[in-house]
């Protein structure tokens, strides 16, 4: 097997799992009445409290227009309310409601009772596959740089 092949091997692997990881979790959302991306605002936003909108766009890899639209879904939908901290009246902060704490945690289940049969890779698979991953994503970002 040439280069080219093997390089294709590797990232038409991350596109599978990448889809098939969207599809599962895609149907858990919408039924909570949830896009994709408006499950991973809470889910990012229930990682990191209190998160900024810049900062959040920044983990998502999105776009600052993208993810405010995002978040004014969230917002109009009761789901997050944006604060103004005292100390820097332009930044904005992110905070749960009830109700959209909730209905992530619902969800949430949801997602992981629909994956959990990743449970049946062993402890040492899975120390293995993120070994890789990281070190993938190590040559990927040395590889962006040089750019």
């Amino acid at each position: 097997m040439d280069e080219q092949q093997q390089i294709l091997r590797i990232a038409n692997s991350f596109r599978g799992v990448t889809q098939c990881f969207y599809q599962a979790t895609r149907k858990d959302a919408e039924a909570s009445g949830l896009t994709p991306i408006q499950f991973l605002v809470l889910r990012m936003l229930k990682q990191y409290p209190g998160i900024g909108l810049t900062e959040l766009s920044d983990l998502m890899h999105k776009g600052a227009s993208t993810t405010s639209g995002v978040v004014d879904r969230l917002v109009h939908g009761g789901l997050i309310i944006r604060e103004k901290p005292e100390k820097d009246k332009r930044a904005v902060i992110l905070h749960f409601t009830p109700k959209g704490e909730d209905l992530l945690n619902r969800t949430n289940e949801r997602i992981m009772h629909r994956l959990s049969s990743l449970l049946e890779i062993s402890d040492d698979d899975v120390e293995h596959l993120l070994r890789i991953h990281q070190q993938i994503i190590h040559i990927l970002l040395n590889a962006r740089e040089e750019l």
